[in-house]
């Protein structure tokens, strides 16, 4: 797996890492928790990675629209 470093608001350090697999997709998230080394580890068929990660889009899409606001709309009168 390639891993792909993420650093959260707190520096907290943690990373994600993405395989396909002949079957669907294997995701594993690792952390510190209490200073010992965790990794979750999901093996999901394709329609559940499917579903993840529209999950995963649709929750980015609903932050970015909270976090920036509408540009004000300018309309010729």
């Amino acid at each position: 797996m390639t891993a792909i470093p993420l650093v959260p608001p707190d520096g907290a350090d943690w990373t994600i890492d993405a395989v396909s697999t002949p079957d669907g997709v294997e995701l594993a998230i690792a952390f510190t928790l209490q200073g010992k080394p965790i990794t979750a580890r999901f093996a999901m068929d394709r329609p559940g990675a499917r579903k993840l990660s529209d999950g995963l889009r649709a929750a980015a899409g609903d932050g970015t629209m909270r976090t920036f606001p509408k540009p004000a709309e300018t309309r010729d009168v």
